[in-house]
This record gives C-alpha cells, sequence and structure tokens, in this order.
C-alpha cells in the first residue's frame, strides 16, 4: 500500500546526510531496481529460515542513510560525557535521596535503595538514545539506559545482512566495514566484563512481570531475543533466563541463579525495569542482591540505578549541567527545554498546543504530540498529565530524507521522517538504528505507526 501524504505540510529539517553518497546510491539503484524485489524476497527467506521475523513492504528499507563518520563519533563521545556528567550529579545528591525524589521524582526509598549502583564502572557501559539528528546538533528524546537493547540492536543484524547482499551497495563501490554492527559492540561490552578462565555464564536478567510482554506479546521482539541468545551461544558463553527474585549468593560466595548449576559470571539487565518502581518493596527484600554493583563476585551490567535514567530526569539533567554538551565538531548534544506539569500550567499548556509534547514518564508510555492531536484530545491529556508522572517538552519536528522502498513491487523514494539511535559503547560509537514513517507532522515511532521502516547507518 502506497503511504499516505501529509495534507498539512510541515516545515522539517533535513537530515543532515553525506549527499555525495546518497546521489552515487541513488545512481547505482536505478541500475539495479529491476532485481530488487527479488533481492528483498531473498533476505526475508534467508531470515524466515532462520526463525525471525523481519518487517515488510515499506518497512524494508532499500538503503541505510550515510552520515560522516566523523560526525557520529563526535555526537558519541559527547552524548557519553553528559551521562557522565548526569551520574556524577547522581552520585553527589544520593546522599539525600528524599531531595533528590523532589527533582527526580521515582521514590526516595527507590533511590536509596538502588545507590550503591552509581559506584559500577558499568553504569556507563552502553547507551542507546533515541533522538533528533540535526545539522548542529543531536537532540535527546530518550535516554534509554538499557532498555530495547537487546532486541534493537538485534535488528540492525537483519539490516547488515540486507546491506552486506544489496547489489546497488557493491556496485557502488562502499565497504560492509562500514556498516558498524551495535551487536558486535554490545558483545565486545559483555566479553570485556567477563572472566574468561572457564566457559562463562551470562545470565539475562528481566523482571517477571515484563518477560510476558517480550517472549508472548510480540513474535518479532522475541525471535530477536532468540537470535541474541543464539550468537551468545556461538561465542561459546553459558546462556539462562532469570527473573529479579531468582539471583542470590550461595554459602561459599558464589553467585547463582535458580534453576541453573552453574555459578553466575555475569548478570546483563534487558529488562525495562520500570516495574522496580510500582513494587519497590522487591528491592528490599527478594531482591536485595541486584541493588548493588555486583551479586557476589559476578558484575551487573548495567546496574539498577538506570530506573531514574529517563527522560523523567532530563528537567534535572538540565538543571545540573550534564546537557548541553560541546561536541569535538562544533556541534551539541542537547536536551529539549522540559518541565514536569503540574496544575498551575494547566491553562499554559492548553494556549500553547502547538508548540509542545506531554509525555508520561518512568513508568509506562503515553505520548500526545500537540500539532498532531485535536483540541479535545489535548485538553484531556492535559488533565490527565498534571501530576509528577508527566513531563512537557518543546515539539521539534522529526528531520525529513528521502529513502527507497518497495511500493507493489516496484523502487519508490518517498519523503519520510527519521528517529536516530546510535548505540554508544565506553563512549564510542558502534553502530545505529534509525527508525522511519512516511513523511506527517507530530509523528511518533513509539508505538509503530503505519509503514514503519528501520534502517541502518553507513559511515561516510
Amino acid at each position: 500500500m502506497k503511504p499516505v501524504r501529509s495534507r498539512r505540510p510541515e516545515k522539517a529539517p533535513e537530515l543532515p546526510e553525506d549527499r555525495h553518497a546518497v546521489d552515487t546510491f541513488r545512481r547505482h539503484l536505478k541500475r539495479h531496481a529491476a532485481r530488487m524485489p527479488e533481492v528483498v524476497k531473498a533476505f526475508e527467506r534467508r531470515w524466515k529460515r532462520l526463525g525471525v521475523d523481519t518487517l515488510h513492504g515499506v518497512g524494508i528499507p532499500l538503503r541505510p542513510l550515510f552520515i560522516p563518520r566523523a560526525r557520529l563519533e563526535a555526537l558519541s563521545a559527547g552524548f557519553h560525557e553528559g551521562m557522565a556528567r548526569l551520574v556524577s550529579a547522581l552520585r553527589r545528591d544520593i546522599g539525600d535521596p528524599a531531595a533528590l525524589d523532589e527533582q527526580v521524582p521515582v521514590g526516595a526509598k527507590l533511590l536509596r535503595a538502588l545507590a550503591p549502583g552509581l559506584d559500577s564502572p558499568h553504569t556507563l557501559s552502553w547507551f542507546r538514545p533515541d533522538g533528533f539528528l540535526l545539522k548542529d546538533r543531536y537532540v535527546v528524546g530518550e535516554l534509554n539506559y538499557g532498555n530495547g537493547v537487546l532486541v534493537s540492536i538485534g535488528y540492525t543484524e537483519c539490516l547488515f545482512d540486507l546491506f552486506a547482499n544489496h547489489p546497488a551497495h557493491q556496485s557502488a563501490g562502499f565497504h560492509r566495514r562500514d556498516l558498524d554492527r551495535p551487536f558486535m559492540g554490545w558483545l565486545a561490552a559483555l566479553e570485556a566484563a567477563i572472566d574468561y578462565h572457564r566457559p562463562a555464564h551470562v545470565v539475562l536478567l528481566s523482571h517477571r512481570e515484563e518477560w510476558p510482554f517480550v517472549v508472548d506479546d510480540s513474535p518479532r521482539v522475541r525471535h530477536q531475543v532468540e537470535q541474541a541468545v543464539n550468537r551468545l551461544l556461538a561465542r561459546g558463553l553459558h546462556v539462562s533466563f532469570g527473573h529479579e527474585d531468582e539471583a542470590y549468593v550461595d554459602a561459599k560466595g558464589k553467585a547463582r541463579v535458580k534453576g541453573s548449576t552453574l555459578p553466575v559470571d555475569l548478570f546483563v539487565v534487558v529488562t525495562i525495569s520500570s516495574s522496580f518502581i510500582d513494587h519497590p518493596q522487591v528491592l528490599r527484600t527478594t531482591a536485595k542482591a541486584l541493588c548493588g554493583t555486583h551479586v557476589g563476585p559476578a558484575p551487573i551490567v548495567k546496574p539498577l540505578i538506570g530506573v531514574a535514567m529517563d527522560k523523567g530526569i532530563l528537567p534535572w539533567a538540565n538543571a545540573v549541567g550534564a546537557l548541553p554538551v560541546d561536541c569535538g565538531d562544533g556541534t551539541q548534544v542537547v536536551a529539549p527545554d522540559t518541565w514536569f506539569v503540574d496544575g498551575a500550567s494547566r491553562q499554559w499548556l492548553l494556549d500553547n498546543q502547538r508548540r509542545l509534547v506531554i509525555k508520561r514518564s518512568f513508568i509506562g508510555k503515553d505520548t500526545v504530540i500537540g500539532v498532531a492531536s485535536s483540541k479535545p484530545d489535548w485538553a484531556a491529556a492535559v488533565e490527565r498529565s498534571a501530576n509528577r508522572e508527566y513531563v512537557v517538552q518543546r515539539y521539534q519536528s522529526l528531520p525529513r530524507t528521502e529513502l527507497p522502498v518497495l511500493i507493489d513491487g516496484r523502487v519508490e523514494w518517498i519523503l519520510v521522517r527519521v528517529e536516530f539511535t546510535p548505540f554508544i559503547v565506553h563512549g564510542r560509537y558502534c553502530g545505529a538504528l534509525a527508525r522511519y514513517a512516511p513523511d506527517a507532522p507530530g509523528l511518533v515511532l513509539s508505538p509503530p505507526p503505519d509503514g514503519m521502516g528501520m534502517t541502518m547507518v553507513h559511515a561516510t
């Protein structure tokens, strides 16, 4: 089905791509256009044989994004610096959790329980922020301290396979080594935390209440988790799944997880973590072992203090100077102006609807874009958000570019809006995933809109 064009054109910034690379790719894709339906079918068949369900139709991109490597490396170093400042400020202020909770409202008892995690060397291991890549800055929409990593970087392995076997990518002279693979960076971060004196045992840790949403609700999500496990097994690692109440230290001081006879070498948190805000009491009882930096001798990657690293921390992050950060290439990493919603701001929110976005913070998702909402829907959002569970931000249009996709078996270039997700390991760029959807104002890419797809980045 052909995407529906927006009837309300919106001035949107252009995605800052390498135009020479895009034009070169366009010329070569034109030569191979007749082959592309079979190229896409072969791609889908390969992954179906591996038990992985890919996106389909417009959701399969026919080119990567072409972004200068220098820009990607500067962005990643800048974002890492901002997060280092944020962690340092948390470490400084968390000694008074009640006062900090006034600024970062996740609960004083929860902050007190998780404070030891700030001393972990793995607090800054990796990030995968979602944001707006603009000519002069990267605007951080979501910090994504730890959640979603396994699934999103798993899909980049599918995309790497697509472009590594893409005739236009090959004939244009682009090298597959410039298609950076976030999954490999994630593996490297895990292996750096493991003592390889014997085959290591890695436990992928999730919250008991969240795990069913991963394994039952979406086959595509489940397939990416299974792919990740298979790749860990291929590296010679033992892999188990565990929940928050199953990790413990045995009488000999070894880390264990219920249901396995092997001692644990590494706990990898793959949960979204918001359930710990709903039920913080478990961190004082059955999940107490997970509050710090290690379970016995086994490190936790990443520590559960990540429950505070959410869009709801951005008002405080801006106030303490964690962001903006000046990057080495003259650009910046910034956070949008962000405030907690309260009853006193009701009229201001109503008067400035088209300039604002309301987002639920810390727990769950509820995002309302003023420019894309009716007045009654916006008014309803204002009413339900008059508490410290929501923030309001200035609206920023997603940047626009043009991507080739298959429509009715033919290659067509369509205008799309792009959300950019770099994967950053120890402050270094390790690849990126970009979500796109047909051009329209007020797009939100989570939950996925009609026609959403994902592509990856070729660094030029």
